[in-house]
């Protein structure tokens, strides 16, 4: 083999080798994301408002919805009438409830206690147990 065809073959591998290197580096693990919040009690069930109304039937007062997964395999033993929480304050009584067994979430319909301001986004939770704190 002629010098200059092994300087091209030498070449070549050595551009191949630098490239599968460097894709293997760079898509080799991803970087870290900040890791799911898991609440201190595991019978804490935390889930943000994503929906607030004025009143759906006559006579209905107003209500939130709010939803969250998490729950994977276990079964909550939450019922209407539950207390709903933000922080340590109690703001709502449950009065729809939602269980997705495949999707592993809970959905929450509640209605708000006395004047208390409930903004869509806020995080607020419920004892899975039905046991208040």
């Amino acid at each position: 083999m002629a010098p200059r065809k092994i300087e091209l073959t030498l070449l070549a591998v050595g551009i191949v080798g630098v490239s599968l290197g460097w894709h293997t580096l760079s898509s080799g693990q991803q970087p870290a994301t900040k890791a799911a919040k898991t609440p201190a009690d595991p019978n804490r069930f935390e889930f943000e408002v994503v929906q607030s109304f004025d009143a759906k039937y006559e006579g209905d007062r107003p209500g939130h919805v709010g939803k969250n997964g998490g729950l994977e395999n276990r079964r909550p033993q939450v019922a209407l009438g539950d207390a709903v929480y933000r922080g340590q304050e109690k703001i709502g009584i449950v009065t729809g409830l939602g269980w997705s067994r495949t999707h592993g979430s809970l959905e929450v319909e509640f209605d708000p206690i006395g004047e208390v301001r409930i903004c869509v986004g806020d995080v607020v939770w419920l004892a899975l147990n039905g046991r208040a704190p």
